[in-house]
């Protein structure tokens, strides 16, 4: 069984107060490695504008952020010794604590930089490689101290759109002892898929996208970018790297490639209109796939700000998405011959 790219159309057939017939296709995706669809549907031409948060900024940065080099010492706790000798580990000027409110047995906060408000095209290769080394740092301290929390995340909320609460730019890094539903069905699937194949399912799809060209974005290093077939949002950017099983194994090299591949991502984005977004970077806990990473765009739609998660997404769990996959790679492919 190879890997499989299965789609669905489904077409609506109405007409409009003249008389006049219109269709309407939706494309119903599946994913393949989980099944799960997407469907893709009529795009009326959406029109994004990027959200400036410098007002907010303005009113919450400085001594009311406690993130802010005010206050990121006198108002953010500290670990244990045994994690962080120094109550935090900081690289660069990432600074990694405990959260206050964990969603798991182990939460840490990244704090990326001293600049309160910092816009996608302001994000440095310097600053993306050091927050998320002092997140490894962070996984690496805690799998020492408890092997019992053998799945561990790095995520990403950017700006309220996004769930975030803070302007501030943070990671939450995640260790525990249970999977999120994604990781359980990613890698029971990727089992599954391996048995049946004798093939590791991200190693395919590797193969499978860069051989097929209209998904694939490109790669540096270890590092490889591409779009998912089946899409949980109007974009959704997989990085894979490439022959790392474990947050341990990656060099710091693989951090700078990765930060490359995320800012030609961030131009992506911003030529459509998104600034905002969620994004997660997650280990199996057997090691037996690769660290893979996906990014999706979060916004707000028309006058009124309406959320882009509606009973879809909410309860039936099926993405929509307004635009192509393929559509979108081949713009972020120039981009990433641009910037990388």
């Amino acid at each position: 069984m190879a890997i499989k790219f299965r789609m669905e159309r489904e077409t609506f057939s109405f007409y409009d107060g003249a008389g006049n017939k219109i269709e309407r296709n939706t494309e119903v995706r599946f994913d393949p490695l989980t099944g799960e669809t997407s469907r893709l549907v009529f795009d009326p031409g959406l029109n994004i504008t990027p959200l400036d948060y410098t007002e907010a900024a303005e009113q919450s940065g400085g001594a009311k952020c406690p993130f802010c080099p005010e206050n990121i010492l006198k108002m953010t706790p500290v670990f244990p010794k045994e994690v962080a000798e120094t109550g935090r580990i900081v690289k660069g000027e990432a600074t990694l604590f405990p959260n206050l409110f964990p969603y798991s047995k182990h939460n840490g906060v990244v704090v990326f930089s001293r600049q309160h408000y910092v816009r996608l095209k302001e994000f440095t290769r310097k600053l993306i490689k050091d927050a998320f080394m002092a997140a490894q740092a962070y996984i690496q301290r805690v799998a020492s101290l408890d092997p019992k929390a053998r799945y561990a995340s790095i995520n990403w909320n950017y700006l309220p759109t996004s769930g975030g609460s803070i302007i501030h730019p943070h990671l939450h890094v995640i260790v525990s002892e249970s999977g999120t539903n994604y990781q359980a069905l990613t890698y029971t699937k990727a089992d599954q898929f391996e048995k049946e194949t004798g093939k590791e399912y991200f190693k395919a799809l590797y193969d499978a996208e860069k051989a097929m060209g209209e998904r694939w974005i490109g790669e540096k290093g270890n590092v490889a970018w591409m779009h998912a077939f089946a899409p949980k949002s109007h974009h959704d950017y997989v990085a894979i790297f490439k022959g790392s099983h474990s947050f341990d194994a990656i060099a710091e090299d693989d951090w700078g490639h990765f930060a490359a591949g995320l800012q030609a991502v961030f131009v992506s984005m911003l030529e459509q209109g998104f600034s905002s977004f969620n994004f997660i970077l997650s280990a199996d806990p057997k090691g037996k796939s690769p660290i893979h990473g996906r990014l999706i765009p979060r916004l707000t739609i028309g006058a009124l700000h309406t959320s882009d998660i509606n009973f879809f997404q909410a309860l039936h769990q099926e993405p929509l998405a307004y635009k192509m996959p393929e559509d979108v790679a081949l713009m972020a492919k120039s981009h990433f011959k641009e910037q990388v």
